[in-house]
């Protein structure tokens, strides 16, 4: 996923790229079991509201926990030459501002 800046119809440039796995079905379709999987997983990363049955000397890391798995399991993390490849067909040169 590419966040830009645009103006006027025309792209400034590159604010972020957010890179994931998306895995698919024998199909070629995004697999539904996978893909609720991740969400759920991706809404454990938010820290609990504060529960009033925890005692106060304890943290609750269950989001940290959540987000190595997360990172693990969905996340991808692309070379530069691919972000390079990115860059290059947004701008159809070699511009880079990643």
């Amino acid at each position: 996923m590419v966040f830009l800046e645009v103006a006027g119809g025309q792209v400034q440039a590159i604010m972020d790229v957010e890179t994931f796995l998306l895995q698919l079905n024998d199909k070629g379709q995004i697999d539904k079991k996978e893909w609720e999987k991740g969400t759920h997983l991706g809404m454990e990363l938010l820290p609990s509201i504060l529960n009033e049955e925890d005692p106060k000397n304890i943290m609750n890391a269950q989001h940290r926990f959540a987000k190595r798995r997360y990172e693990h399991e969905f996340k991808w993390k692309p070379s530069r030459k691919v972000e390079n490849a990115i860059v290059a067909a947004i701008f159809k040169s070699s511009v880079t501002k990643l």
